[in-house]
């Protein structure tokens, strides 16, 4: 028979390892989001850009959706269309993910890294960096803090995707009690000052702070990073793909291991398309230390054993940006790094984990 239809009495199907209610909750959300035109378009443009033939692609992304875990957008930022089905049953997908995070992490503990204030709070020994609630600093300590740092960093405590990030030169203000009611207003409560990254990463682009994405799993004794990568921007306030950035996987020694690339369409950066630095030949400065820091801040959540860590690399040492109770997909694109391995390996422990809970 099969295995992949054969279910252990927990509900969890032994291949994939997502508990079969979870599975059907999937399908049917995808059933009722189904837009033939969105998906008709993805599959489209993954036949322009790797010149396969969409009706196919069309079909196997359909069959993906329903049978192998696999969101259209996952499909697509996999390069799972050059992929075989082995291949690909080595990548995570969002699916994959989310079960993980959902079956290992305590929801009301992952608060404390939802919402960026109680992270700050945390983890305070661990930022480097100065910062404020601006309800309790009121208007004359938001001017005060902005006098030692007229460049600052607002924040939306409760946001993803760099979308509730915004920097602001506040020499610029001239009504200070005008410019915190629009803070307050826009729900952008958290400012911090700005980070000074390592020259080596400021390198590639000054503009923005080029972070690193470091996913680890605390197994109750031993932290284990799972994923790392570099992101890097291109001069905008957030290094996210919403703000123009891309990213290189790391391997365990903190060196890129290919080419650059985003999610938003086929690319391939060799180097960093605005100051010329070597994508390939990057290694992150100070990473034995970057290890260590979020190896610190995972045992210090032993209720979020599952954390994706935004670390920036100062002159200083490195430090904690934020954590995520849902990691992130980070995986490798076959069409820019000819690399045809996922991370779903280092992620067996998780999954018997969960199906142990």
């Amino acid at each position: 028979m099969d295995e992949a239809r054969i279910e252990d009495r927990k509900g969890y199907a032994h291949t994939m390892g997502v508990a079969l209610s979870a599975r059907i909750r999937y399908i049917v959300r995808r059933f009722r989001a189904f837009r033939f035109s969105r998906v008709w378009g993805i599959a489209t443009q993954i036949a322009e850009e790797q010149s396969v033939s969409r009706v196919r692609v069309f079909v196997d992304m359909l069959f993906s959706a329903a049978f192998r875990d696999t969101a259209y957008i996952d499909y697509y930022e996999a390069d799972f269309a050059l992929l075989n089905r082995a291949e690909r049953a080595t990548f995570m997908t969002s699916l994959l993910q989310h079960h993980l995070a959902t079956a290992l992490n305590d929801r009301e503990a992952a608060k404390t890294l939802e919402n960026k204030l109680s992270f700050n709070v945390a983890f305070s020994d661990l930022l480097h960096r100065e910062w404020i609630d601006i309800r309790a600093a009121g208007v004359s300590g938001l001017r005060e803090f902005a006098e030692r740092h007229p460049v600052i960093i607002a924040k939306v405590p409760v946001s993803r995707e760099g979308k509730g990030v915004f920097r602001f030169d506040t020499r610029e203000v001239r009504d200070w009690s005008v410019f915190f009611d629009e803070r307050v207003a826009a729900g952008q409560l958290l400012v911090e000052e700005p980070i000074t990254q390592h020259p080596a990463i400021a390198a590639y682009c000054s503009g923005t702070v080029n972070t690193i994405r470091m996913t680890t799993w605390f197994d109750g004794a031993e932290v284990h990073l799972l994923v790392a990568v570099q992101k890097f921007g291109r001069g905008a306030v957030s290094d996210q793909f919403t703000w123009g950035g891309f990213y290189t996987m790391l391997d365990d020694d903190g060196a890129s291991v290919g080419p650059g690339y985003t999610g938003k369409h086929k690319s391939r950066y060799d180097t960093h398309p605005d100051s010329g630095e070597s994508i390939i030949d990057y290694r992150v400065p100070l990473w034995n230390e970057a290890v260590a820091l979020v190896k610190d801040a995972a045992r210090r959540i032993p209720e979020v054993p599952y954390v994706g860590w935004d670390v920036a690399i100062t002159p200083e040492g490195p430090l904690l940006i934020e954590g995520n109770w849902i990691p992130g997909l980070y995986e490798t694109r076959v069409s820019a790094t000819g690399l045809r391995r996922g991370s779903r390996p280092r992620h067996e422990p998780l999954f018997e984990a969960a199906r142990n809970r």
